[in-house]
């Protein structure tokens, strides 16, 4: 059986470096995203790409960095719906933002950004990349 302390050190360990998968993760995307918004497309169609790109990219980092994982087609494939959750989360969140609140698609997208980390986390830890 784990002992508390030895299953607190582990749980802090895969946190600590899902959330250094996350901050690599979370710029390759943003700077994707605000690279798109700034030569002219809308900033749903830049999530749209830049989410595309960032699952690939994502994939990986998380796979290997945090949960140390490769790939296999099932959790591939979990991976693809938990990022079209979050997706679909996320642009839901960035219309009401930039529609009701009037904030920039910029500040907008930022704001989004933590609650997509969370629910990520949820995600990843507990669906995709779940130990059994």
């Amino acid at each position: 059986m784990m002992s508390r302390s030895s299953l607190s050190r582990m749980l802090k360990n895969k946190v600590g470096k899902f959330l250094f998968a996350g901050v690599i993760n979370t710029v390759f995307g943003y700077a994707i995203y605000a690279t798109l918004i700034y030569i002219g497309l809308s900033y749903l169609l830049a999530l749209l790409i830049s989410t595309i790109l960032g699952v690939i990219f994502n994939f990986f980092s998380f796979g290997r960095i945090a949960f140390q994982r490769t790939c296999d087609w099932l959790v591939f494939s979990k991976f693809i719906i938990a990022y079209a959750l979050i997706y679909v989360f996320n642009c839901g969140l960035l219309i009401f933002l930039t529609q009701v609140f009037l904030l920039g698609p910029y500040i907008s997208q930022i704001l989004c950004i933590p609650i997509g980390v969370i629910l990520s986390w949820f995600l990843m830890n507990y669906w995709v990349y779940k130990e059994e």
